[in-house]
């Protein structure tokens, strides 16, 4: 018997990588930082959501996670980061140093990866949280431990700037930004902890309420300079004024669970069922915007609205040619 897809989800999605693209369409302001705060904590939660604990011991089970969690996503990322890297070689007639410099990049991944596969870091810190996140429900028991160790790991991240230590195509960086996987991996546990408890109470009015004000004070105070904070999880970039740790502990969720309330409301209105559209093809759309807002912006288009549309809808048609690799089963093309 095939579950019930949930609605609001898919829509959460939506709202995540509609902030993504804007995001970067967008000249750097006060907007994208407020965007920034939650875009991808957002989707580490969502992908929280569908774990669950294996027997660790065996090997057979993390066969089965890596083929039905991790192999196709792979496959994903590597088939589109060498077709985005030609692409790119191609428009701007860059030489095979180029060429071969980024190949190898998609290996190390990260901070290392810029231009059309500028996004393609959270597939690496994807990948590894959810099995970082899987091994720690698998063989800790207690979930007040496991809290314990993410939070202590969401510490741990605030506790330095940059890996200063390790340098990779002159970056500052771990292979596949694996340093962030202590911050990724706390948003992704709580998801895991959200979704496997009592979940429905996002859809409740109060909830959503609370939520919904709580984030728009929190903006206010942030326009009115109360306090200052800065987030962006790929560079590791964490400025604020108060506690970072109580920071990313907090406004990244409320923020995060807000909208996930938004999109429980939003899935009773005529509009949810195009952004829920757009949240089954969250993934392609995360591939190819950058690619397509640079080609949109050398075409001379200008307006931030008319780039973020073209960016969203290509995607989304490009699914209709039903290529086998674009159909594969991931937890962001179809959860």
């Amino acid at each position: 018997m095939l579950k019930k897809r949930i609605e609001w989800i898919d829509i959460a999605k939506a709202y995540g990588i509609i902030a993504v693209v804007f995001g970067h369409a967008m000249v750097s302001s006060n907007t994208t930082n407020i965007i920034y705060w939650w875009h991808m904590p957002l989707f580490f939660i969502i992908g929280g959501f569908f774990l669950k604990p294996i027997d660790a011991a065996k090997l057979e089970h993390w066969k089965k996670f890596f083929n039905k969690r991790i192999y196709r996503d792979l496959l994903i990322y590597f088939t589109a980061g060498i077709g985005l890297i030609l692409l790119y070689s191609i428009l701007y007639n860059k030489d095979w140093n180029y060429l071969i410099n980024h190949l190898s990049r998609l290996l190390v991944g990260g901070r290392t990866l810029n231009l059309y596969t500028s996004t393609f870091w959270f597939v690496n810190v994807y990948l590894l949280s959810i099995t970082a996140v899987t091994l720690l429900i698998s063989t800790v028991k207690s979930r007040t431990i496991q809290l314990i160790i993410v939070g202590a790991g969401l510490f741990l991240s605030t506790c330095y700037d940059k890996i200063d230590w390790m340098n990779l195509y002159n970056y500052q960086t771990m292979p596949w930004n694996l340093d962030i996987v202590l911050i990724a991996g706390f948003f992704t546990y709580i998801g895991y902890l959200f979704f496997h408890t009592n979940w429905k109470w996002i859809e409740k009015p109060l909830p959503i309420a609370l939520l919904v004000a709580t984030s728009l004070g929190i903006i206010g105070l942030y326009l009115n300079h109360q306090f200052n904070f800065e987030f962006s999880m790929k560079s590791h970039l964490i400025q604020s004024s108060e506690p970072k740790v109580l920071m990313i502990a907090t406004i990244p969720l409320i923020f995060s669970f807000g909208v996930m309330g938004i999109s429980s409301l939003t899935s009773k209105l005529p509009i949810g069922l195009f952004l829920s559209t757009i949240g089954k093809h969250t993934m392609i759309i995360m591939y190819l915007h950058g690619a397509l807002l640079d080609i949109a912006e050398q075409a001379g288009i200008e307006g931030v609205g008319v780039k973020v549309m073209i960016a969203l809808v290509i995607p989304m048609l490009l699914t209709l040619l039903k290529q086998p690799i674009v159909r594969r089963n991931s937890i962001y093309l179809q959860s």
